[in-house]
């Protein structure tokens, strides 16, 4: 799902290397550096427990940090986000523009399953954060995306995504099951006004306090103006119908069937592609726990047509 023009950065990181690219390009003294976490477009690191340092993963005409810093200091919101204090372009000891910010300290809810989260508070606090973004106005954004577009051409390459993943972690009939899902949906969500949103919010993207509750949401590299209902696909990933229910009801509007279609099929898609990312990191807990959110989600979906009436 990356830009077609995009090409990897063949540049290997380690702590140390991190840490003498910060030191070359600051006059930060480096005395801890461990890596956070790693996306579809970043490699992520926490520098003396206090700031964190974005390597982008690829060449990309796409990402721009100084417009995400900008984009950040606007955004109003009931929870934290990250606010981009320092941007180097053309650094010593890496071809693409990093971008740092003060941490922010959280669990990102990717770590938890659903019964140790009280979901009734949380999905209260994202609806109201949601609400609060989708509402905002005097924000430009320098993009508009087209998620049908996107999820096409996913769709046009399914088995080849599915390829990539290990035929004993997802069986034959639960391939099938995927391919069937997919293959029902019509592409026909409606067209309506754009709204301002995160653009890719994940689970672990949703940060959360020690009482398990909302802190923060991070990583708003993606923020663009589009569908509204793009913002609970990652919802969807890690509760499924009925935690997507419990968000839906302190949300001002409501997706019709069709809206909702999407977001099933989108979230799959981000399962699958989850899957496939964490498969190529070295943490065993975290592709653990993105296999079971895969499987979770196809036991939901089994024999079911995304046009289902929600479930929650």
């Amino acid at each position: 799902m990356n830009g077609e023009f995009e090409s990897e950065i063949d540049v290997p990181l380690s702590v140390t290397k991190v840490s003498r690219i910060i030191e070359e390009n600051s006059d930060l003294r480096v005395n801890t550096v461990r890596k956070l976490g790693e996306g579809l477009e970043f490699q992520s690191y926490l520098v003396n427990e206090a700031w964190v340092f974005r390597f982008p993963k690829r060449v990309s005409e796409t990402l721009d940090p100084l417009a995400e810093k900008t984009f950040s200091q606007k955004l109003k919101l009931s929870t934290s986000v990250p606010k981009i204090s320092c941007i180097w372009n053309h650094p010593w000891g890496y071809p693409e523009t990093i971008s740092g910010y003060e941490y922010l300290p959280g669990t990102s809810l990717e770590h938890f399953r659903g019964e140790e989260i009280d979901q009734d508070c949380l999905g209260r606090q994202l609806g109201t954060v949601l609400k609060e973004l989708h509402t905002m106005s005097g924000v430009a954004v320098s993009k508009v995306c087209d998620p049908l577009a996107t999820l096409r051409t996913w769709s046009e390459d399914l088995d080849e995504q599915l390829g990539r993943i290990s035929r004993s972690t997802l069986s034959y009939s639960k391939r099938t099951t995927i391919k069937s899902y997919i293959d029902q949906y019509k592409f026909d969500l409606p067209s309506s006004e754009g709204v301002l949103i995160h653009g890719d919010l994940g689970a672990d993207h949703i940060l959360l306090d020690e009482r398990k509750q909302l802190s923060g949401i991070i990583d708003w590299s993606n923020h663009t103006k589009g569908c509204r209902y793009r913002d609970f696909v990652g919802i969807w990933r890690w509760g499924g119908d009925v935690f997507c229910t419990r968000v839906l009801y302190h949300y001002p509007e409501k997706p019709s069937l069709t809206e909702f279609a999407f977001v099933r099929v989108m979230g799959l898609v981000s399962c699958i592609s989850r899957v496939i990312l964490v498969c190529e990191q070295q943490s065993e807990k975290l592709r653990k726990r993105a296999h079971t959110l895969l499987l979770e989600r196809l036991s939901e979906i089994t024999n079911k047509s995304p046009y289902e009436p929600l479930s929650g």
